[in-house]
Protein backbone atom coordinates (compact mmCIF):
# COMPACT_ATOMS: atom_id res chain seq x y z
CA UNK A 1 0.00 0.00 0.00
CA UNK A 2 3.05 2.01 -0.89
CA UNK A 3 0.69 4.55 -2.86
CA UNK A 4 -2.14 4.95 -0.17
CA UNK A 5 0.50 5.44 2.36
CA UNK A 6 2.02 8.08 0.39
CA UNK A 7 -1.64 9.88 -0.14
CA UNK A 8 -1.97 9.59 3.62
CA UNK A 9 1.19 11.21 4.49
CA UNK A 10 0.17 13.88 2.46
CA UNK A 11 -3.12 14.31 4.47
CA UNK A 12 -2.80 17.73 7.02
CA UNK A 13 -4.71 18.46 10.32
CA UNK A 14 -8.28 19.74 9.48
CA UNK A 15 -11.56 18.99 11.23
CA UNK A 16 -14.45 16.64 9.54
CA UNK A 17 -16.96 19.13 9.16
CA UNK A 18 -19.29 16.77 7.48
CA UNK A 19 -19.55 12.75 6.27
CA UNK A 20 -22.23 11.59 3.55
CA UNK A 21 -22.06 7.85 2.66
CA UNK A 22 -24.76 7.73 -0.23
CA UNK A 23 -25.44 4.69 -2.14
CA UNK A 24 -23.26 5.25 -5.16
CA UNK A 25 -21.36 8.47 -4.44
CA UNK A 26 -19.04 8.89 -0.35
CA UNK A 27 -18.27 12.40 0.38
CA UNK A 28 -16.09 13.90 3.00
CA UNK A 29 -16.46 17.10 3.64
CA UNK A 30 -13.25 18.94 5.38
CA UNK A 31 -11.26 21.51 3.52
CA UNK A 32 -13.33 20.36 0.36
CA UNK A 33 -15.79 18.28 -0.75
CA UNK A 34 -14.24 15.35 -1.14
CA UNK A 35 -15.58 12.47 -3.31
CA UNK A 36 -15.33 8.56 -3.83
CA UNK A 37 -17.22 5.66 -4.81
CA UNK A 38 -19.07 3.85 -2.01
CA UNK A 39 -17.85 0.28 -2.66
CA UNK A 40 -19.79 -1.80 -0.23
CA UNK A 41 -18.92 -5.12 1.14
CA UNK A 42 -20.58 -8.16 0.02
CA UNK A 43 -23.80 -8.85 1.62
CA UNK A 44 -23.28 -11.38 3.97
CA UNK A 45 -20.06 -9.95 5.74
CA UNK A 46 -21.99 -8.24 8.03
CA UNK A 47 -19.44 -5.40 7.55
CA UNK A 48 -20.73 -1.62 8.49
CA UNK A 49 -19.11 1.61 8.50
CA UNK A 50 -16.55 1.61 11.25
CA UNK A 51 -17.38 4.62 14.44
CA UNK A 52 -20.47 5.33 12.46
CA UNK A 53 -21.83 8.45 14.32
CA UNK A 54 -19.23 9.73 15.23
CA UNK A 55 -16.88 10.85 12.36
CA UNK A 56 -18.00 14.51 11.91
CA UNK A 57 -16.06 16.35 13.91
CA UNK A 58 -12.73 14.01 14.17
CA UNK A 59 -9.37 15.17 12.51
CA UNK A 60 -9.46 13.93 8.72
CA UNK A 61 -6.26 12.45 9.15
CA UNK A 62 -7.79 9.80 11.01
CA UNK A 63 -9.98 9.52 8.44
CA UNK A 64 -7.99 9.42 5.84
CA UNK A 65 -6.07 6.58 7.39
CA UNK A 66 -9.12 4.35 6.99
CA UNK A 67 -8.28 4.20 3.25
CA UNK A 68 -5.91 1.21 4.11
CA UNK A 69 -8.88 -0.50 5.71
CA UNK A 70 -10.14 -3.92 4.02
CA UNK A 71 -13.41 -3.25 4.76
CA UNK A 72 -14.53 -1.27 1.58
CA UNK A 73 -16.51 1.01 3.43
CA UNK A 74 -14.06 2.25 5.18
CA UNK A 75 -11.61 2.54 2.41
CA UNK A 76 -14.53 4.52 0.57
CA UNK A 77 -14.57 6.97 3.51
CA UNK A 78 -11.06 6.94 3.14
CA UNK A 79 -10.27 8.00 -0.07
CA UNK A 80 -13.02 10.76 -0.19
CA UNK A 81 -11.56 11.93 3.03
CA UNK A 82 -7.49 12.15 1.35
CA UNK A 83 -9.98 13.86 -1.66
CA UNK A 84 -11.01 16.78 0.59
CA UNK A 85 -7.95 18.01 1.28
CA UNK A 86 -6.71 18.49 -1.84
CA UNK A 87 -4.58 21.59 -2.80
CA UNK A 88 -7.40 21.95 -6.05
CA UNK A 89 -6.13 25.76 -6.75
CA UNK A 90 -2.63 24.60 -7.08
CA UNK A 91 -2.91 21.30 -9.44
CA UNK A 92 -5.77 21.40 -11.53
CA UNK A 93 -4.66 22.26 -15.16
CA UNK A 94 -7.53 21.45 -17.19
CA UNK A 95 -11.45 20.86 -17.10
CA UNK A 96 -13.00 18.22 -19.04
CA UNK A 97 -13.46 14.50 -19.01
CA UNK A 98 -11.66 11.10 -19.24
CA UNK A 99 -13.20 10.35 -22.13
CA UNK A 100 -12.31 12.91 -24.51
CA UNK A 101 -8.34 12.81 -23.09
CA UNK A 102 -8.70 9.11 -24.13
CA UNK A 103 -9.32 9.82 -27.83
CA UNK A 104 -6.95 13.09 -27.59
CA UNK A 105 -3.84 10.60 -26.63
CA UNK A 106 -4.82 7.19 -28.08
CA UNK A 107 -7.19 7.36 -31.16
CA UNK A 108 -6.71 4.52 -33.39
CA UNK A 109 -4.42 3.15 -30.98
CA UNK A 110 -5.07 0.08 -28.50
CA UNK A 111 -6.74 1.32 -25.35
CA UNK A 112 -7.19 -1.08 -22.09
CA UNK A 113 -10.06 -0.37 -19.92
CA UNK A 114 -9.94 -1.51 -16.12
CA UNK A 115 -13.69 -1.21 -15.32
CA UNK A 116 -16.85 -1.51 -17.92
CA UNK A 117 -16.88 2.86 -17.86
CA UNK A 118 -20.48 4.20 -19.28
CA UNK A 119 -18.59 5.68 -22.15
CA UNK A 120 -17.13 2.71 -23.65
CA UNK A 121 -19.63 2.17 -26.54
CA UNK A 122 -19.56 5.91 -27.51
CA UNK A 123 -15.55 5.01 -28.07
CA UNK A 124 -15.01 1.80 -28.88
CA UNK A 125 -14.54 2.16 -32.68
CA UNK A 126 -12.23 5.34 -32.02
CA UNK A 127 -9.66 2.95 -31.52
CA UNK A 128 -7.74 -0.14 -32.73
CA UNK A 129 -8.77 -2.74 -30.06
CA UNK A 130 -10.56 -1.49 -26.89
CA UNK A 131 -9.54 -4.14 -23.94
CA UNK A 132 -11.87 -4.11 -21.17
CA UNK A 133 -11.21 -5.48 -18.09
CA UNK A 134 -14.09 -6.60 -15.59
CA UNK A 135 -14.84 -8.47 -12.26
CA UNK A 136 -18.53 -8.92 -14.02
CA UNK A 137 -17.93 -8.60 -17.54
CA UNK A 138 -20.85 -7.43 -19.87
CA UNK A 139 -20.85 -8.57 -23.23
CA UNK A 140 -17.70 -7.63 -24.97
CA UNK A 141 -16.01 -7.29 -21.54
CA UNK A 142 -13.00 -10.10 -21.02
CA UNK A 143 -12.82 -11.21 -17.11
CA UNK A 144 -10.25 -9.20 -14.72
CA UNK A 145 -8.06 -12.38 -14.06
CA UNK A 146 -7.05 -11.92 -18.50
CA UNK A 147 -5.21 -8.47 -17.25
CA UNK A 148 -1.33 -10.13 -16.74
CA UNK A 149 -2.57 -11.76 -20.25
CA UNK A 150 -3.66 -8.93 -22.18
CA UNK A 151 -2.85 -5.69 -20.64
CA UNK A 152 0.08 -5.21 -22.34
CA UNK A 153 -0.91 -4.87 -25.64
CA UNK A 154 -2.45 -1.34 -24.89
CA UNK A 155 -1.15 1.68 -25.75
CA UNK A 156 -3.31 4.05 -23.49
CA UNK A 157 -5.09 2.82 -20.38
CA UNK A 158 -7.69 3.65 -18.60
CA UNK A 159 -7.74 2.35 -14.63
CA UNK A 160 -10.65 3.13 -12.44
CA UNK A 161 -9.37 4.70 -9.55
CA UNK A 162 -11.87 2.62 -7.38
CA UNK A 163 -8.61 0.35 -7.55
CA UNK A 164 -7.07 2.37 -4.55
CA UNK A 165 -10.29 1.32 -2.12
CA UNK A 166 -10.17 -2.48 -3.18
CA UNK A 167 -6.52 -2.15 -3.21
CA UNK A 168 -6.35 -3.36 -6.29
CA UNK A 169 -4.04 -0.61 -7.76
CA UNK A 170 -0.34 -1.98 -7.66
CA UNK A 171 -1.57 -5.80 -8.75
CA UNK A 172 -2.74 -3.95 -12.42
CA UNK A 173 0.42 -1.14 -12.73
CA UNK A 174 2.50 -4.37 -12.94
CA UNK A 175 0.89 -5.04 -15.86
CA UNK A 176 1.27 -2.01 -18.02
CA UNK A 177 3.44 -1.02 -20.07
CA UNK A 178 6.09 1.08 -19.28
CA UNK A 179 5.45 3.62 -22.37
CA UNK A 180 1.64 3.58 -22.35
CA UNK A 181 0.19 6.56 -21.29
CA UNK A 182 -2.03 5.62 -17.84
CA UNK A 183 -5.11 7.61 -17.00
CA UNK A 184 -6.12 7.01 -13.31
CA UNK A 185 -10.16 8.40 -13.36
CA UNK A 186 -13.88 8.91 -11.86
CA UNK A 187 -15.16 10.09 -8.57
CA UNK A 188 -12.38 8.55 -6.59
CA UNK A 189 -9.83 10.49 -7.95
CA UNK A 190 -6.65 11.92 -5.58
CA UNK A 191 -5.92 15.13 -7.60
CA UNK A 192 -2.49 15.10 -5.73
CA UNK A 193 0.84 15.24 -8.29
CA UNK A 194 2.89 12.71 -5.97
CA UNK A 195 0.70 10.03 -7.95
CA UNK A 196 2.86 10.29 -11.01
CA UNK A 197 5.59 8.84 -9.40
CA UNK A 198 3.61 5.79 -9.53
CA UNK A 199 3.11 5.88 -13.23
CA UNK A 200 0.24 7.75 -14.40
CA UNK A 201 -0.08 10.36 -16.74
CA UNK A 202 -3.29 12.26 -16.06
CA UNK A 203 -5.78 12.17 -12.74
CA UNK A 204 -9.11 12.89 -13.84
CA UNK A 205 -11.14 13.20 -11.21
CA UNK A 206 -14.82 15.80 -9.92
CA UNK A 207 -14.76 18.96 -7.77
CA UNK A 208 -17.44 19.64 -5.97
CA UNK A 209 -19.22 23.53 -7.34
CA UNK A 210 -22.56 23.50 -5.31
CA UNK A 211 -22.19 21.39 -2.25
CA UNK A 212 -26.26 21.76 -1.80
CA UNK A 213 -27.24 20.13 -4.42
CA UNK A 214 -24.43 17.80 -5.09
CA UNK A 215 -24.93 16.48 -1.38
CA UNK A 216 -28.75 16.31 -1.89
CA UNK A 217 -28.62 14.29 -4.90
CA UNK A 218 -26.10 11.87 -3.16
CA UNK A 219 -28.64 11.50 -0.56
CA UNK A 220 -30.97 10.28 -3.03
CA UNK A 221 -29.13 7.80 -4.32
CA UNK A 222 -28.28 9.99 -7.93
CA UNK A 223 -25.40 7.80 -9.49
CA UNK A 224 -22.47 9.42 -10.29
CA UNK A 225 -22.87 10.22 -13.96
CA UNK A 226 -26.24 12.14 -12.82
CA UNK A 227 -24.70 13.95 -10.29
CA UNK A 228 -25.05 17.93 -10.47
CA UNK A 229 -22.92 20.62 -8.37
CA UNK A 230 -20.03 18.96 -9.66
CA UNK A 231 -16.94 19.66 -12.47
CA UNK A 232 -14.72 17.15 -14.12
CA UNK A 233 -10.80 18.02 -14.13
CA UNK A 234 -7.96 16.97 -14.79
CA UNK A 235 -4.14 16.73 -13.84
CA UNK A 236 -1.62 16.01 -16.02
CA UNK A 237 1.82 15.04 -15.98
CA UNK A 238 2.85 16.49 -18.87
CA UNK A 239 1.61 19.77 -17.19
CA UNK A 240 3.22 19.59 -14.17
CA UNK A 241 6.25 22.42 -13.50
Amino acid sequence: MVCIDQLIAAVPSHPVQDVLVGCFTTCVHARNHGLASTLKPAAHSGFGLSDAGNLTGMDVQKLARMARSTNTLDASVGIAAINSMADLTANITRTGNARELLLEKGAGKTLGMIGHFPFVERVRNRFRETLVFELVPQPGDMEANRIPERLGEADVVALTATSLINHTFSDVMQWIRKDAFVVLLGPSTPLYPRLFDFGIDALCGSVVTDSHRAMEMMQQAAPFRKLEGIEHVMLLKEDAP
